[in-house]
């Protein structure tokens, strides 16, 4: 007994511990037979996952594939069986079958290469309405106009290489200290 009780004054001691023992024996057995209020257990199962619908109607059509395959397979067979017995290698397919119009369409073949035949020749023999030559000269006629206008000089051309000594520079143009005179040996310079 603990000390609370034992201070309290009873009449009866020894009914006072068997009413002690018996609550706590009580006690222990609500304790071990109590319930929890809150639910730890695992969830119930989704009978969606436990089915696999999807899974069963893939297996189901390719079973019905494989089905139909051998259907297929057996009527060959039977035909085999009940016809010839023997090799059949003969393809009735229209891939492999001999052209009905082949004379047609060499004729047509022949007249289409004689017509191309005829209109490169006219091609050949035609004379050309453009002068190339006069358009050179007409194009270097515009480049001399063009220099006497401009105000800088033009960039050299990409499929003309500078001269190693020319008056241009190397980039093509001519730079500030290009254009800029030489001293001569009795002048000194400010800078």
């Amino acid at each position: 007994m603990d000390r609370g009780r034992k201070a309290m004054p009873v009449q009866n001691k020894a009914c006072m511990e068997r009413h002690v023992q018996r609550c706590q024996e009580r006690h222990k057995q609500k304790l071990q037979n109590m319930k929890s209020n809150i639910d730890n257990k695992c969830p119930r199962g989704a009978s969606h996952l436990k089915t696999k619908a999807k899974k069963n109607a893939l297996m189901e059509e390719r079973f019905e594939q494989i089905e139909t395959e051998n259907r297929i397979l057996l009527e060959k067979m039977s035909h085999i069986m009940r016809c010839k017995g023997d090799i059949d290698c003969t393809n009735d397919s229209i891939k492999y079958s001999k052209p009905k119009n082949k004379e047609r369409r060499k004729r047509e073949l022949k007249r289409i290469t004689k017509e191309n035949q005829q209109i490169l020749n006219r091609i050949q023999a035609a004379r050309p309405t453009y002068n190339h030559r006069k358009w050179e000269d007409e194009a270097k006629v515009n480049d001399r106009i063009l220099a006497n206008i401009c105000e800088f000089k033009q960039p050299a051309r990409k499929d003309e290489r500078p001269m190693i000594g020319d008056e241009d520079s190397i980039f093509g143009y001519l730079d500030f200290y290009d254009s800029v005179p030489e001293e001569s040996e009795g002048e000194t310079s400010l800078f």
